[in-house]
């Protein structure tokens, strides 16, 4: 079965939007990374008074049946939030070694 791992960033204020979005399409799980620093399109977050924010990162590998409704529900979200709230989605080929 052909398998995709999904790379999520989003502002650590919408994090639980994602996740409402894993439960509704059944992503078997996940992982995820809180506070995650750094400087995108949207400028700088470094959870400082100057640059203040965080990302999230969450790592899921899925079968292809989750994969179309997955995408577009966060692509659904991305267009209700809009960029300035800082969500980009990656999509890799994987598979199981172990």
């Amino acid at each position: 079965m052909r398998m995709k791992m999904i790379v999520v960033f989003v502002d650590a204020e919408n994090m639980s939007e994602v996740e409402r979005l894993f439960e509704e399409c059944d992503v078997p799980g996940y992982s995820e990374i809180p506070n995650v620093l750094g400087k995108g399109a949207t400028g700088k977050k470094l959870g400082t008074r100057a640059f203040p924010g965080s990302s999230t990162l969450y790592l899921a590998v899925i079968d292809e049946t989750c994969e179309q409704p997955l995408k577009e529900r966060l692509r659904d979200l991305h267009d209700e939030e809009g960029p300035i709230e800082g969500i980009k989605v990656y999509s890799l080929n994987t598979e199981e070694l172990i």
